[in-house]
């Protein structure tokens, strides 16, 4: 029997559900939607950055799904950022490889200096996969899952109490637009600016402007404003917590968790942890992900002593070219 023959090609306007649900299988940690992966190819093109996305398919099935994009985050003209996935009973078998050759090609015409991805440290094929094509191994990150259903809900109160006694309430996002508050896209937006500022990542914090903010967090149809988490003190925000759904999967991710440097070290963060498991509580949520870089200590001192539950590492890999 000869080789299968894959073909590589991007993705047609009706295949981005099955896309994310390739993606899925594959790293199921990480669930995507349709919705998800459409809206960062609009994103993307609105900023004026360059992404693509690929679709590898046998005879007629889509078995296997690539993407290129640029972080507004941590934005650099010629870096990219790398997703690559592909069903698991079709991995080994070529569809990865016929994904990053096309990749790599439409990377090398951009002028790319260099693309990153991550891969579970557990997984029997991504890692070797990546380092043969020259990626090299770098910060690692841990993802973590929280069984909000098994959550000793009685810790919550007394967590919140501790902080109302320094003066800090926790409000939602729904409660601030209810209240009409003045200039609140404007004063969340500062509020992430600066508590990201100390976040670890891989490449360099860059400004996130105001449009991708308004777009890409509070524009994003899975952000929940119930479980948009503000601490407030005596008027300033001092600390976030976001919480979002995917049609992929009923479980709950978490968007950046931050406080103002003047406020660590102060319960903030615990409290508004244990305000978003209050609220995915009243919306039925059986499990809150989060992921975070392993020199993270302080949030993941706090996620150990809530009870997430880490999967195995997930490593940041990075070609040059």
């Amino acid at each position: 029997m000869g080789r299968r023959v894959i073909q590589v090609r991007p993705v047609g306007e009706g295949e981005w559900d099955v896309a994310a649900q390739v993606y899925t299988a594959a790293c199921p940690h990480d669930p995507q939607s349709g919705i998800d992966l459409r809206k960062r190819d609009a994103e993307q093109r609105g900023w004026s950055y360059r992404a693509a996305t690929l679709v590898a398919v046998d005879g007629s099935q889509v078995v296997g799904t690539a993407s290129f994009y640029q972080n507004p985050g941590a934005y650099h003209p010629n870096r990219y950022s790398l997703e690559l996935a592909v069903r698991p009973a079709h991995q080994g078998q070529g569809a990865g490889g016929a994904l990053w050759t096309a990749l790599e090609t439409r990377l090398r015409a951009l002028g790319a200096e260099s693309v990153r991805g991550l891969a579970r440290e557990d997984h029997p094929l991504a890692p070797g996969f990546l380092e043969r094509r020259g990626f090299m191994p770098g910060k690692r990150f841990f993802y973590s899952a929280l069984d909000v259903t098994a959550f000793d809900h009685s810790r919550i109160a007394p967590g919140l109490e501790a902080l109302a006694a320094q003066g800090v309430r926790i409000v939602s996002l729904a409660e601030l637009r209810a209240a009409g508050e003045p200039e609140l896209s404007a004063r969340l937006h500062a509020l992430m600016s600066d508590v990201r500022q100390d976040v670890p990542r891989s490449e360099p914090a860059t400004p996130l402007s105001f449009q991708v903010f308004g777009e890409a967090v509070l524009g994003d149809p899975g952000l929940l404003p119930e479980a948009y988490l503000v601490a407030v003190h005596d008027g300033r925000f001092i600390g976030q917590t976001a919480l979002f759904r995917t049609e992929a999967s009923p479980e709950l991710l978490t968007g950046l968790t931050g406080v103002t440097r003047a406020w660590r070290g102060r319960g903030v963060a615990t409290g508004l942890k244990l305000a978003a498991i209050r609220a995915a509580h009243r919306l039925g949520a059986p499990l809150i992900r989060t992921d975070n870089a392993s020199d993270n200590a302080p949030m993941l001192a706090i996620n150990g002593r809530l009870g997430f539950v880490r999967d195995p590492g997930s490593i940041d890999y990075q070609r040059s070219f």
